[in-house]
């Protein structure tokens, strides 16, 4: 009976000296593992820095419908790198792609799957894709941090009538029913070289295929008075004029060819 006591006796003390290690490690490690968590929720202030510093950017679709471009076309604050966080709605399901790109050679580009692939290769893909928000984080001498919204459209029923997300960027082209697949994103930023004081956000206009032709757009800008649509055509700035709406002064349209980025300005 002893002896059976005994050996209680030394279970119950060696469970109670690995419960004294395990208190013990417990409460001597979170000083450094806090440190690195909080170190991790640390970031930039959004969309902070002026409009006329911030890159340009642009998100294209590919002609395969699985893939998606994010390319940084020109950054006026300097930068060695950016971490890009692209999420998006997929039917009911809220998706993302994460990822960093370098910038040592501009334009700078990367193309994600939108889908997941196993290691043996076979691979499962993202319907009723609508687009969502693509997050940068821009690392150099001063980083800094962007946010905006991006509307991927299937235009697989040849429509000829597209807006942005938040409406503010109206397109009407017959031309574009030819595209399959069409990107409208509210940029960061824009080229060097505008002329005249921006009053909207930049909008870029990627499709699938050679963009060309001609539509009708109209754009609602962040005051009135005497606006005008500039267009950036890949390498120089277009005056495509505008007339401003008699209902709302903010609201101008215009004839317009075609471009990968469209600005108010007055």
């Amino acid at each position: 009976m002893n002896k059976k006591f005994l050996a209680i006796g030394g279970v119950i003390l060696a469970l109670l000296i690995v419960g004294g290690i395990f208190a013990y490690n417990q409460f001597t490690k979170p000083a450094a593992d806090t440190q690195t968590n909080n170190k991790k929720k640390i970031a930039e202030p959004l969309n902070v820095i002026p409009v006329a510093e911030r890159p340009y950017m642009q998100i294209s679709p590919v002609a395969d419908g699985r893939n998606i471009q994010i390319i940084v076309k020109e950054v006026k604050k300097p930068a060695e790198s950016v971490d890009y966080e692209l999420e998006y709605q997929a039917g009911t399901l809220l998706q993302g792609i994460f990822g960093t790109l370098q910038l040592s050679n501009l334009p700078a580009s990367v193309t994600e799957l939108m889908g997941s692939c196993s290691a043996g290769g076979a691979c499962a893909y993202h319907e009723d894709v609508k687009g969502g928000t693509l997050l940068t984080r821009f690392s150099g001498p001063e980083n800094y941090a962007l946010k905006s919204d991006w509307k991927y459209i299937d235009n697989s029923t040849r429509e000829t009538e597209f807006a942005s997300k938040d409406s503010k960027f109206q397109l009407t082209s017959a031309s574009l029913a030819n595209q399959r697949y069409l990107v409208i994103f509210n940029t960061a930023g824009y080229p060097e070289g505008l002329e005249g004081n921006p009053v909207s956000d930049p909008y870029s206009l990627a499709v699938s295929s050679a963009l060309s032709g001609k539509g009708t757009l109209t754009m609602r800008a962040n005051e009135d008075g005497e606006l005008k649509i500039m267009g950036w055509n890949g390498s120089e700035w277009i005056n495509f004029g505008g007339e401003v709406s008699a209902e709302d002064s903010k609201m101008v349209s215009a004839e317009v060819d075609l471009v990968e980025l469209y600005i108010v300005v007055k």
